[in-house]
């Protein structure tokens, strides 16, 4: 049983803000994730699983992904899921079939509200009052300074224990390109290739080698039994101590980091 998966559809985001927790600020040349690849794995993942509270659906942003509708209409046939929560910047509103899969009752659209940076937040609200959308739209100044890569740290296993134990987002299971990771820093991380690759930290979906029970137990255990991740010693963590930002502050281009090189 999980409480929820963030389902990442793309990388693309249509703002670029520097201090992004997802770390969407990196990407130089982001990508839509294959809706094949996509839907497979959310199949496999499915099969392997009792239940599960929500789908979490989020980029970057979910909608610069023009195929996101049918990643939508195959998340709504799952009877062991009951929810799915779209993520949205409203930097734009969506058109066509990105709009219309939103008219679903499983479906609620949970637009964060930046101000000047999230221009059509008013027209998206009026849209979902009129077609009947399930929505909130939450104004946000301010968020957690964690949204950065850091150099890889000395911290000890004690440690890192502790920052894993007391991070809100360590138990934010993402499914990115196929492979399942604890958290969204963690999964794009690894993505940028800015830590080290750990098969523990990850499972891939898509492994024709695994059966349905193998990958049972390791969906099982990467919920339930991991203390810390390797992406941990790369970031700051994040808890009820950890400073605020002014949120939304924009970059004009991607951050640099360093890639790994035992990729």
């Amino acid at each position: 049983n999980l409480k929820s998966v963030d389902i990442q559809v793309t990388e693309k985001c249509s703002l670029k803000c520097k201090d992004c927790c997802n770390l969407m600020q990196y990407y130089e040349r982001p990508k839509d994730v294959e809706t094949d690849v996509l839907i497979k794995s959310v199949d496999k993942l499915m099969t392997c699983i009792d239940n599960l509270d929500e789908f979490r659906v989020l980029g970057g942003d979910p909608f610069m992904n023009k195929n996101f509708y049918k990643t939508i209409n195959k998340l709504k046939e799952y009877e062991n899921c009951k929810k799915i929560v779209v993520y949205t910047n409203a930097k734009f509103v969506p058109k066509g079939e990105n709009l219309n899969c939103l008219k679903h009752k499983k479906i609620i659209l949970e637009i964060t509200n930046y101000g000047e940076s999230s221009s059509a937040n008013d027209q998206f609200v009026e849209i979902a009052k009129k077609e009947n959308i399930a929505y909130q739209s939450v104004r946000v100044t301010t968020w957690q300074d964690s949204g950065r890569i850091l150099p890889r740290s000395n911290k000890n296993e004690k440690e890192l224990n502790k920052l894993f134990d007391d991070c809100c987002q360590s138990d934010l299971i993402s499914l990115l390109h196929g492979r399942l990771y604890r958290c969204p820093f963690s999964a794009n991380a690894a993505n940028l290739k800015a830590i080290p690759q750990n098969d523990s930290d990850e499972v891939n979906l898509l492994d024709k080698n695994l059966t349905n029970v193998e990958l049972r137990q390791k969906i099982k255990a990467l919920t339930y039994d991991k203390k810390f991740l390797t992406a941990c010693s790369y970031c700051m963590g994040r808890d009820f101590t950890t400073a605020l930002i002014p949120s939304a502050i924009q970059t004009k281009k991607p951050l640099e980091y360093e890639k790994v090189q035992n990729f």
